[in-house]
């Protein structure tokens, strides 16, 4: 299961102040910056939208503003927009678009949950005549347009209240004509180029094992939820079956439905193994070295964390020790990664390096890894834990790895 480079384009969007705003967010097919004119727009849109949420992180791709994304009607119609916050997501609908009484209908709906509502291409057309009270942007194609009707747009909707968008702004001069008419947001060749992204893309099943971490650390965990999850994908099925009649889990219980499985695990044990069958799985292509040594890891740190006041988080232990390499797994910044992760605050910083518990639980495992004997003594003696006990909590934790790995 070999993950796949995912591609993106980014091109930001300024104010009046040449600082960046926004990012319209394009679809790439790889690293050559232009647009597949054969791909249809429904495909482009479901692929910038999926990619942008699951691969990159909507709010790492805009570091934390908003991203303008184009929409056909038919995925308008279908309430695609949806799938991302109102705080991250501006709404842009194509020149395209037929404006008929169901679009409408849509237009108001995505405009009472928050969404800003944004016209691409502007020409100012009466074919948008229906929906234009809800309308808060409109982009203006400098390339199309003279200055008289650059003019004759800004004078009209800025009259409404519009706020405009000078885009494909290619020079000096459209930038000045533009800030004289009373445009407020800027996008073109003569600010940046949009910019391809790449990225690890993540797979349906990955996808799930995400969605089963996220229920497991909810404050009401809900084993008819985390069934639903694990229905909808046959090698998760496969793989649980597979699990609960696994050594590690036998039972003399006849097993009647994927929630009497999960069940049978508890939610601890089904956050532990869907996250190292979900390491194995994205890490296909890379050596079982690599997801052994974060299994290792992970047993030490649920072993040892009641020496460094974590005895109620020992879950939370193993899952720190075992994402401690996922940097290096997914071939993505560990910042961004964490973004998506369902860990608490204390344990994105030790993994970030912040000093905690965590943290030193993390170095203790580093320090022995390296075999750096005199910082493992000092550490270990900050918690009063014996050498003697960390060399024998290591050695249980490669053995018991060994056996976990032969069995997921």
């Amino acid at each position: 299961m070999k993950m796949m480079d995912v591609f993106l384009a980014r091109q930001p969007i300024f104010n009046i102040n040449k600082r960046v705003v926004a990012y319209e967010i394009l679809y790439r097919q790889g690293m050559k910056n232009v647009y597949d004119e054969s791909c249809d727009g429904d495909t482009a849109t479901t692929t910038v939208v999926s990619d942008a949420l699951i691969n990159f992180g909507i709010e790492g791709l805009t570091q934390g503003r908003k991203a303008f994304i184009n929409f056909t009607k038919n995925l308008l119609l279908e309430d695609l927009p949806l799938m991302i916050p109102p705080e991250n997501l501006v709404i842009e609908l194509l020149e395209t678009v037929e404006v008929d009484e169901r679009l409408e209908e849509k237009i108001k709906l995505f405009k009472s949950r928050g969404y800003v509502i944004a016209l691409d291409d502007f020409v100012d057309s009466d074919r948008f005549d229906q929906i234009i009270s809800f309308v808060d942007i409109v982009k203006v194609d400098f390339l199309v347009l003279g200055t008289e009707e650059r003019k004759h747009v800004a004078e009209k909707y800025r009259a409404k209240g519009i706020r405009l968008l000078a885009e494909k702004v290619e020079t000096h001069r459209d930038f000045e004509e533009a800030v004289n008419f009373g445009y407020e947001l800027f996008q073109g060749f003569f600010f940046e180029k949009p910019v391809v992204c790449r990225s690890k893309g993540i797979n349906v099943s990955t996808y799930n094992y995400m969605e089963i971490l996220k229920e497991t650390v909810t404050e009401e965990p809900s084993f008819e939820r985390l069934s639903r999850i694990v229905k909808n994908d046959m090698s998760l099925t496969y793989k649980l079956l597979r699990l609960i009649n696994s050594p590690a889990f036998y039972t003399n219980s006849e097993i009647t439905s994927i929630n009497h499985a999960l069940t049978l695990l508890g939610l601890n044990e089904i956050r532990k193994w869907v996250t190292l069958i979900m390491l194995r799985d994205v890490s296909s292509d890379k050596p079982d070295e690599i997801i052994k040594v974060s299994l290792i890891r992970a047993l030490f740190a649920e072993q040892a964390s009641k020496y460094f006041g974590l005895a109620d988080r020992d879950t939370e232990a193993f899952l720190l020790g075992l994402f401690s390499l996922i940097d290096a797994i997914v071939e993505r910044s560990l910042f961004e990664i964490l973004e998506q992760l369902p860990l608490k605050d204390d344990m994105k910083s030790a993994l970030m390096g912040v000093r905690n518990p965590f943290h030193d639980l993390l170095k203790l495992l580093k320090y022995y890894e390296k075999g750096n004997w005199d910082m493992i003594i000092d550490l270990s003696s900050d918690y009063g834990v014996e050498y003697a006990v960390v060399n024998q909590l290591y050695l249980d934790s490669v053995l018991l790895a060994s056996k976990m790995m032969n069995e997921a």
